[in-house]
């Protein structure tokens, strides 16, 4: 599991927030889950982890 810095669009709002996952695309699949139709950037913090 590694940590991402993830970034949130929606049309009217912005939210940003660290995550702990698998991959960035599992990051990004939650927030869709999460937050409906936006805008998500995952960047990788640190090194990633086995």
């Amino acid at each position: 599991m590694s940590t991402f810095a993830v970034t949130v669009r929606t049309q009217t709002e912005r939210f940003d927030f660290f995550e702990v996952a698998a991959s960035s695309g599992d990051v990004i699949d939650a927030a869709i889950d999460r937050y409906g139709v936006c805008g998500v950037t995952a960047k990788l913090k640190g090194t990633p982890q086995c």
